[in-house]
């Protein structure tokens, strides 16, 4: 009786370390290689998804090397427009923006450093709420005063039940992507109707604004369409040539620009709102909102 006993856990047990296995997400086939390092820090990878960079093949302290460094300028680009909205005393929104930037690069580089679910929760759901942030700040651009004072409510409810749903169902990452993609989408739609405001416009700051709009607009879905999909598709095809292209690494450097180039777009935009004097101006390389400090 004991060795059946035994047998039946044996057996349960593998039947959760099947399900625990990570699968490429294009093709949802288990990965072959788990882990190159016969002893990685953070154990064997466990997350639902793992990604074409091959896992501990630099290093047993990091999952995925190229993947999780290519994170750190979303903390970098974060700190820098906190700094900014705390200097020019920008609206609360805008905090809630550069910080939605920051958590999600604190969950990728979680993610892709472990390849765990922690990580992966951490960064998937940063994702969602730094993409609500996104939206309300567009949503609620053109007047003064909020137009829809119920909206951070539903949002909120919005990201409490999507949350509920990641951790209820085991498949949940396909819906995740769908979720994400149309809220991007979304987003892009209506920051359209603030760029036709400057796009007939001949001065410096109008060149500006349709610039940013435009590497903000374009930059995340060409990423995805460019960058990650090809990664995904073709990697279990011919892993060694599409581990070497790093396109996910660079696809976190051309969507960390794209939301920074948004931010600063929404900036401007709200300046002109609220009637403060503001300029572009450039600083450590990138665009940034000058505002002009009020009249005593």
């Amino acid at each position: 009786i004991r060795c059946q006993v035994h047998r039946e856990q044996h057996s349960k047990f593998t039947i959760m370390v099947a399900h625990a296995v990570p699968r490429d997400p294009f093709y949802r086939r288990p990965i072959p290689t788990l882990s190159h390092d016969p002893d990685p820090v953070w154990g064997q990878p466990s997350s639902s998804v793992d990604w074409c960079e091959a896992n501990y093949a630099h290093t047993r302290y990091v999952a995925e090397l190229f993947n999780t460094m290519s994170s750190v300028p979303m903390l970098i680009v974060s700190i820098w427009g906190l700094w900014l909205a705390y200097k020019y005393d920008l609206e609360p929104r805008f905090y809630f923006c550069w910080a939605g930037i920051g958590v999600v690069g604190v969950g990728s580089v979680m993610f892709h450093g472990t390849l765990h679910p922690a990580g992966q929760a951490t960064d998937e759901l940063a994702m969602i709420c730094a993409s609500l942030a996104f939206l309300y700040v567009v949503l609620e651009a053109v007047h003064p005063e909020a137009r829809r004072p119920w909206l951070p409510f539903v949002e909120a409810i919005y990201a409490v039940g999507f949350a509920i749903a990641y951790f209820t169902s085991p498949f949940f990452f396909p819906f995740f992507i769908a979720a994400y993609a149309a809220t991007v989408l979304l987003i892009i739609h209506q920051a359209y109707r603030v760029y036709k405001e400057y796009a007939m416009q001949d001065s410096d700051a109008a060149a500006w604004q349709r610039m940013l709009f435009w590497m903000a607009a374009i930059g995340y879905p060409a990423a995805f369409v460019c960058l990650w999909v090809p990664e995904n598709m073709f990697c279990p095809l011919y892993p060694r040539l599409f581990q070497s292209l790093h396109l996910h690494a660079l696809f976190h450097l051309v969507t960390t620009l794209s939301p920074y180039c948004y931010v600063v777009f929404m900036t401007y935009h709200r300046c002109t709102v609220l009637k403060r004097q503001a300029e572009h101006r450039l600083g450590v390389g990138l665009a940034y909102v000058h505002v002009a400090k009020a009249a005593p």
